[in-house]
Order: C-alpha cells, then sequence, then structure tokens
C-alpha cells in the first residue's frame, strides 16, 4: 500500500515512488475525488533531465526506502 496522506481527514490521498523499466523514478500523488481516482505524476529522469544530481539521489533513496517498507504498492 502507498503512503496515505496524513491529511486524510480532509482528503483521500496516497504517496507512491515508481522505477520505471528505463531506470527514471515516478513520484505519483494518487486521489480520491467524488468517487474518481486520479493519479498525478512527475518523472525524475536519471540520466540527463531537469533534477540537480542531489535530487536524484534523493528521489532514490526515497524509492528504495518506501520499497523496503512496502509502500509502493497502488492504492486500493
Amino acid at each position: 500500500m502507498a503512503i496515505e496522506s496524513d491529511d486524510s481527514d480532509i482528503r483521500l490521498a496516497w504517496l507512491q515512488t515508481m522505477l520505471g523499466g528505463n531506470g527514471d523514478y515516478y513520484i505519483n500523488v494518487i486521489e480520491v475525488r467524488g468517487g474518481l481516482k486520479t493519479v498525478n505524476t512527475t518523472r525524475i529522469s536519471t540520466s540527463g533531465g531537469n533534477a540537480p544530481t542531489r535530487v536524484k539521489i534523493a528521489v532514490a533513496e526515497l524509492y528504495r526506502a518506501m520499497e523496503e517498507a512496502g509502500l509502493n504498492d497502488y492504492p486500493l
């Protein structure tokens, strides 16, 4: 299960990270509004891209930490 937002008393949302087959990382915010689930995704490219190296490392560490904790599964 992804990380459920700590403001779940006002909105239903989760944070999820994914590693693409291309080696890029994807950060997803998944939210339920009016019964519809939406996903907003940001891609962090590991070869080139707009993010500074330290940000790429931080995103990779976030992914690994969430993976170790079992928090990268898509929420129900």
